[in-house]
């Protein structure tokens, strides 16, 4: 440790920059005479016998006279005591602080902007643990791996799992889908472009940062709390980072039942068995856009919006009206998707339960 380290250390235990100059000067030569300590530390010598004083008053140091006054160190046991001492009480009151430290709610806000990636991950994590319906990721590998476990106990509780891999500077490689997605994943695709570190869960909670840095070396993340807002991030999701790019992974399976937590890939897949009129049976979860309440459905699907396209929904798609009719035992209700606005029920997840001839 240099000097001027250890200066800092005698300061931070009670000494003034003054004393401790004197202190640190008559260690290294044993003793010395009042004007030899002022020469050779930073003490005016106008000032160097109150300092003294003081020093000796606190068994730092001893003054005796031989002509003129001298002191000398005193033996430094106390002094590495009192360190030591100092030393333990600021390691139990970090100790302390990082106990009652609480983290701040930034659920209370409909946006924040925070400084470190770090934050952003553990506010996914958060949104993907609370997620009961949907929850949807661009991310590469690496930081796919650091939340496999909350996306594993999600998938296993029901979430439907999105997730898209992005470009990272990093060399990972998928070399086994089954053993990186299988059991944690709903469908998974690769966009080779790159993009930010996406988390969108239920379509209301989002965790966005930039993958790469600001000029100024400084990163950034936006976390947003605010069912319109997300509305952004999810479009932005759905046209640029999911419906283009390869599937490299799914859990679906052919036939029914079936899963659904995005309406237009539902229309897209039941639309040909409801026109030719086969009894296409569906339960859904989703709010009561009058009442506000949750409600849970179920009947037959009966008129559904035209979907014009083969693969899947197209760009121009998700800017047209998407439902289909719900007929059940005692009334029909319009069921629209996230974000629905003219229909009678806004779905969260729709499950298609079986098709049957007529």
């Amino acid at each position: 440790m240099n000097s001027s380290t250890l200066r800092d250390v005698l300061e931070r235990s009670g000494l003034t920059q003054y004393e401790a100059d004197a202190y640190l000067t008559l260690v290294e030569r044993g003793s010395a005479t009042a004007v030899e300590i002022a020469e050779r530390s930073d003490v005016p010598q106008a000032r160097i016998y109150d300092i003294l004083r003081e020093l000796e008053s606190r068994d730092y140091v001893e003054l005796y006279q031989e002509g003129t006054l001298r002191a000398e160190a005193s033996d430094p046991s106390d002094v590495v005591d009192e360190i030591t001492e100092q030393a333990k009480l600021m390691t139990a009151a970090a100790d302390e602080l990082e106990e009652r430290w609480q983290e701040p709610n930034d659920h209370d806000r409909t946006v924040g902007v925070v400084t470190r990636f770090r934050t952003v991950l553990d506010h996914a994590r958060e949104a993907i643990e609370s997620a009961e319906y949907e929850v949807e990721i661009a991310t590469p590998l690496e930081q796919y791996e650091q939340l496999r476990d909350v996306l594993t106990a999600a998938f296993e509780r029901g979430v439907v799992v999105k997730v898209t891999i992005t470009p990272a500077s990093s060399n990972a490689s998928i070399d086994d889908l089954e053993e990186h997605f299988a059991g944690t994943t709903t469908e998974v695709r690769h966009c080779r472009l790159p993009t930010p570190f996406l988390v969108l869960a239920d379509r209301s909670e989002v965790c966005f940062a930039p993958m790469e840095r600001r000029p100024n070396g400084r990163e950034y993340g936006v976390l947003v709390d605010d069912y319109s807002l997300s509305q952004i991030f999810d479009w932005y999701y759905q046209t640029a980072i999911w419906e283009s790019w390869e599937v490299l992974y799914s859990a679906r399976e052919e036939g029914w039942p079936a899963t659904y937590t995005d309406m237009r890939s539902c229309l897209v897949d039941i639309a040909p068995h409801v026109d030719a009129g086969r009894d296409v049976r569906v339960y859904v979860e989703g709010r009561d856009r009058t009442t506000g309440s949750t409600v849970t459905l179920a009947g037959r699907a009966t008129d559904v919006t035209s979907i014009d396209v083969e693969d899947g929904p197209s760009l121009a798609a998700f800017a047209q009206e998407a439902n289909f009719v719900l007929e059940t035992d005692d009334d029909r209700y319009e069921i629209g998707g996230w974000g629905a606005l003219l229909e009678d029920v806004e779905a969260y997840r729709i499950v298609v339960e079986d098709v049957r001839e007529n």
